[in-house]
């Protein structure tokens, strides 16, 4: 878990970009670190409780790795197995002069805890506390080895107290002086990362109010289409009915005229009849086309009447049986209101002709101060209903998705409840308010699309 916490935390580029722009100053921290721990060991410990050449190999070592970690850091190619590297290269050094300064005693210990800070701030929490653990490990290496009896202690001693004293108070000083400036360089970090913040949270507020308003827009574009499509289906209604059923009926009654003035044995009055029969089908196709349409019955009376119109001729079609559950309304409910209702059952009993195989369905209509809601149910064959709304076939599901978008327009909620099985259960929720009653406008007036 840690290795792959890191990995993403490494690959991250505000990681990398943090890291690159401070690999200068991570490198002279490190030298100035180093030159300290060398100058301290070199002048005072050396030849007394290691070999001076071993001082200069090891620090020599931790000099040329800085270097080639800098370099590192420049390119941003960073790796978890490279910055554990990077701790062991830095904390094993360190942990060496540690030893021979004095162990658990040594003024260099305070170096651990400003590495320990330097890792948390540059590579990151995780990393930080990684380091913590190698230091925590190294500090318990050091004194294991000292409770075993490998430590300098005898050698230590030569140095006088008040030596040792004033080379942890010149070295913590210096450690001090570090840990100031790299606090300074800390809060100056999180106040450029509190500015970038605070602009990248007002330029998210801008967009969310744009889009806030795209949405308010797209909403009152699309409540107009509705509205220019239903005044749009109740002319081409109208006209199917009025104008070309009437003209139809005049022809019909043509005919039964010509029917009864030719000759009984006339050869022409069969296929007047037929002709007649073929235009009695024609106008009743004609009047059931009107009413899918905009059935007039919807404008002229009501919701109710129009659904039990339209719920009579479907149970005529589809030989399935239909019962209808309604209160007694007092008074019309907003026009928008009603056709999004009507619409919604009817594609709800288009789809259920076509999809479900149901024998029996129940349409509810309930309403309540605020809101009315409209319920079809059958016990047909049903489907997945989250998968379907989530990805919908590229040649089915427009139905359903019209029914959701016609909710949406009214703020509406419509819920579609299904499995394999079990049936089908639409639901749509339509509040009663100002919002719907202030869009009753333009619902009432063609006159626009007059020809």
């Amino acid at each position: 878990m840690w290795s792959r916490f890191s990995r993403f935390i490494l690959h991250s580029p505000i990681q990398h970009q943090r890291i690159h722009g401070a690999a200068v100053a991570v490198l002279l921290l490190r030298l100035v670190e180093g030159a300290a721990c060398w100058a301290i060991v070199y002048a005072v410990f050396a030849e007394l409780t290691v070999r001076a050449w071993v001082v200069h190999f090891n620090f020599t070592a931790y000099a040329i790795v800085n270097l080639a970690l800098f370099f590192v850091h420049r390119r941003e190619a960073l790796t978890p197995g490279l910055v554990w590297l990077d701790i062991a290269a830095n904390l094993l050094p360190m942990g060496a002069a540690a030893h021979w300064s004095g162990g658990i005693y040594s003024p260099l210990l305070p170096i651990f805890a400003l590495k320990i800070g330097s890792y948390g701030l540059i590579y990151g929490a995780d990393i930080g506390v990684q380091s913590l653990v190698a230091s925590v490990i190294m500090a318990a290496a050091v004194a294991a080895l000292e409770h075993l009896g490998l430590g300098p202690t005898e050698a230590i001693a030569q140095v006088p107290l008040l030596a040792r004293q004033r080379l942890a108070l010149a070295f913590e000083v210096l450690i001090l002086g570090i840990g100031v400036g790299g606090g300074l360089r800390f809060f100056r970090i999180l106040q450029e990362r509190e500015s970038r913040l605070g602009i990248v949270v007002l330029e998210k507020q801008t967009l969310y109010e744009e889009s806030l308003r795209h949405q308010s827009q797209l909403r009152r574009l699309s409540q107009k289409m509705l509205q220019v499509s239903e005044a749009t289906m109740r002319r081409l209604a109208r006209e199917l009915h009025d104008d070309l059923g009437q003209a139809l009926t005049a022809v019909r009654i043509d005919l039964g005229l010509i029917d009864r003035e030719l000759a009984a044995d006339s050869a022409l009055r069969a296929r007047v009849r037929e002709a007649r029969e073929q235009i009695g089908a024609i106008l009743r196709d004609v009047r059931n086309l009107s009413q899918l349409l905009r059935p007039a019955v919807l404008d002229d009376l009501g919701l109710l009447p129009a659904m039990q119109s339209y719920l009579s001729s479907f149970g005529e079609r589809t030989n399935v049986l239909v019962t209808l559950d309604t209160p007694k309304l007092e008074k019309r409910l907003p026009a928008p209101v009603e056709v999004t209702l009507y619409r919604a059952m009817q594609e709800a009993l288009t789809n259920v002709a076509r999809h479900s195989d149901a024998h029996n369905v129940h349409v509810c209509l309930q309403t309540m101060p605020d809101a009315v809601t409209l319920r079809v149910s059958d016990d047909g064959c049903g489907f997945d209903a989250a998968a379907f709304m989530r990805a919908p076939p590229p040649q089915h599901g427009m139905g359903l998705i019209g029914m959701r978008e016609r909710a949406a327009t009214y703020a509406g909620n419509l819920t579609i409840e299904s499995r394999p099985g079990t049936g089908t259960c639409v639901e749509l929720t339509l509040p009663l308010g100002a919002t719907i009653e202030s869009l009753e406008e333009g619902y009432g007036d063609d006159s626009r699309f007059a020809g």
